[in-house]
């Protein structure tokens, strides 16, 4: 594996030349990458250049094994497109994000308009889907994404899968390539855009950074609880719920009460990915992340396996799971992957 110093995003790596990624002045802080990255007015305009992928989706839901089911979108091509690849790109949101999310229809829409069909999944209790499934959703439940990706498979069969997520996404894309032998294809490629790699550094970044950063979070979960609760009111935990105000204390109460760990630190553990798990990752693999994120600690990237077929590329510009280039056209993220997807192409001419 040929690892980018985070002081030298120049040097080349087995997939691509990544090219040092400075975005204009007025997106140099990585605070307001990240915010403007979902904002309403980034949304505004990326609906108008996606209007088409978007138009084209049809809503799947995906036994997930178990009796779990989860929901997502299927943007296909016209049949008679002349860009038509047969080959799918599935995208994993973040923590309390969705199918709908900002960085995942500007992805969606660039791979669309490169010829790719695209699948977003949504996890259990993301997108609106707190009804489906009876159980709260945790980090660790690996088990049920694999069974929704092994549905799709089994009704789509594509030539060929791929798979892309953001931070918690890129997380779980990252151990859905360690367990490929549930799959009905193994993934030709798999690209994580700052995927946590240690919850607990992750979490103890977060009570570091600005106040907003975790209180977005904290504000997040409670409405996804509160959804939930609505949906299954003999859970009974909205008087707790209502006086939480940090994610320690949140986790603290949920994890042993609603899942399957006593501890929060074994829970923690459970969807880890640092030292050697990622030795036996069996499909090319590239992680893009940046320094100057203030979420995923930068030095964590430095704890990883190096299997041959992981690269990371390290900038040291755009924040979590942002890098605008500008408002309106797709990200340098989105730039990186489609070169990376495409590379499989020139290898198989």
């Amino acid at each position: 594996m040929t690892r980018l110093s985070p002081l030298d995003s120049t040097n080349n790596n087995d997939v691509n030349s990544a090219a040092p990624f400075q975005p204009p002045w007025y997106l140099n802080n990585p605070h307001i990458q990240v915010a403007l990255s979902s904002s309403p007015l980034r949304r505004s305009k990326l609906s108008k250049g996606s209007a088409k992928s978007l138009k084209n989706s049809t809503e799947l839901t995906l036994d997930a094994g178990n009796g779990v089911r989860l929901k997502g979108e299927l943007t296909t091509q016209a049949a008679d497109s002349p860009n038509t690849n047969n080959k799918l790109i599935i995208l994993f949101h973040g923590w309390e994000g969705s199918s709908k999310s900002n960085y995942v229809v500007s992805s969606a829409a660039h791979f669309f308009r490169a010829g790719y069909d695209v699948f977003r999944l949504n996890f259990r209790d993301h997108g609106n889907t707190h009804g489906l499934n009876r159980g709260i959703f945790n980090s660790s439940l690996i088990e049920e994404v694999v069974g929704a990706l092994h549905n799709l498979q089994w009704v789509t069969q594509y030539q060929s899968y791929s798979l892309m997520g953001y931070s918690l996404g890129g997380n779980f894309a990252l151990r859905v390539g360690l367990a490929q032998q549930s799959l009905l294809k193994p993934l030709q490629g798999i690209f994580a855009v700052c995927p946590v790699l240690d919850p607990a550094h992750t979490t103890s970044a977060l009570e570091a950074a600005p106040f907003i950063y975790e209180q977005y979070f904290v504000r997040k979960w409670k409405i996804s609880l509160q959804k939930k609760l609505v949906c299954f009111p003999e859970y009974r935990y909205e008087k707790p719920l209502k006086k939480m105000t940090s994610l320690r204390e949140m986790n603290n109460f949920f994890i042993p009460r609603y899942t399957d760990f006593k501890r929060v630190s074994d829970y923690f553990k459970s969807y880890t990915i640092t030292g050697q798990a990622l030795s036996f990752l069996s499909s090319k693999t590239m992680i893009l992340a940046s320094t100057d994120d203030p979420i995923i600690p930068p030095s964590d990237f430095h704890k990883l396996a190096q299997p041959n077929n992981l690269s990371v590329t390290l900038l040291a510009k755009g924040s979590h799971c942002a890098f605008l280039r500008n408002l309106t056209g797709p990200s340098q993220a989105d730039e990186y992957a489609l070169e990376f997807f495409n590379s499989f192409e020139s290898l198989t001419e």
